[in-house]
C-alpha cells in the first residue's frame, strides 16, 4: 500500500464503522415513515421530510420488438432486404460507464458502535 494513502484508508474504515449502524437505523426509520402514507412533515428549526406515494408499473405505450428466433430462421434474402431498406440495422451496444468503485469491508473483530 502506498504510505501516503494509508491515512485516507484508515479514515474511510473508521467512518464506515461509525456510519454502518446509523445507515441501518436510517433505512429502518424511512421504512416506518413510508407506512404512515404520503405527506410532508416539517419540524421547525430542524428540517422537512417528504414521503411520496409509491409508484406502480403502468403501460406507457407500445414498441415494435424483434423476435430473434424468427429472424434467425428467416431466409437470408429476406434479412438482407430488411437491412437494405433500413428496417433492420446493427448498432453497437455499450456497458454502463461508472466511477471507480470504493468498497469498505470492516473486519469482524472491529467494534461497531450501536445506534440509539
Amino acid at each position: 500500500m502506498k504510505s501516503n494513502i494509508q491515512p485516507l484508508v484508515l479514515q474511510l474504515i473508521n467512518l464506515k464503522a461509525k456510519m454502518e449502524p446509523l445507515e441501518h437505523l436510517y433505512e429502518k426509520t424511512k421504512t416506518a415513515l413510508r407506512g404512515a402514507g404520503a405527506d410532508t412533515y416539517h419540524i421547525a428549526g430542524k428540517g422537512t421530510v417528504t414521503v411520496s406515494e409509491p409508484s406502480v408499473a403502468k403501460p406507457k405505450g407500445t414498441k415494435v420488438v424483434l423476435d430473434d428466433t424468427a429472424l434467425e430462421a428467416a431466409p437470408a434474402k429476406l434479412k438482407s432486404e430488411l437491412f437494405r431498406l433500413g428496417i433492420l440495422k446493427i448498432e453497437t451496444i455499450y456497458t454502463r460507464a461508472s466511477k471507480a468503485r470504493v468498497e469498505v469491508k470492516l473486519e469482524e473483530t472491529m467494534e461497531v458502535p450501536k445506534a440509539a
